[in-house]
């Protein structure tokens, strides 16, 4: 999957720790929309957190609805390989990619100060 475009949209708490959400636009055809999250790295870069697919849409979520699952993490479908370990070059490159989408270093270097 690639990025075509992303966004910092706001900041979040994330396992007790602020976390920038990134909106982004991904040409997989199942996941063309997910939330990126990203927190400081020890090494004065961002650490991709989590990503979750968002299912969620005013139609049917307006009310408690138990149909489906509006916010489903899928960090370890993404970047699984065959044999069931992190693909931590495949993560690595799509950190990258939405890291340079747009201002989203700049917007993270900003709100996650």
């Amino acid at each position: 999957m690639n990025v075509i475009e992303a966004h910092v949209s706001r900041v979040v708490d994330k396992e007790g720790r602020p976390s920038g959400e990134v909106k982004v636009q991904t040409d997989d055809p199942q996941c063309e929309q997910v939330l990126a999250y990203f927190q400081h790295s020890e090494d004065r870069d961002y650490d991709l957190v989590s990503i979750v697919r968002s299912d969620a849409d005013l139609l049917t979520d307006w009310f408690d609805n138990s149909m489906h699952t509006a916010y489903e993490d899928i960090t370890m479908q993404w970047f699984e390989n065959e044999s069931l370990k992190t693909d931590w070059g495949r993560r690595e490159t799509f950190k990258q990619q939405v890291l340079e989408s747009g201002q989203v270093r700049e917007d993270l270097k900003r709100l996650l100060r």
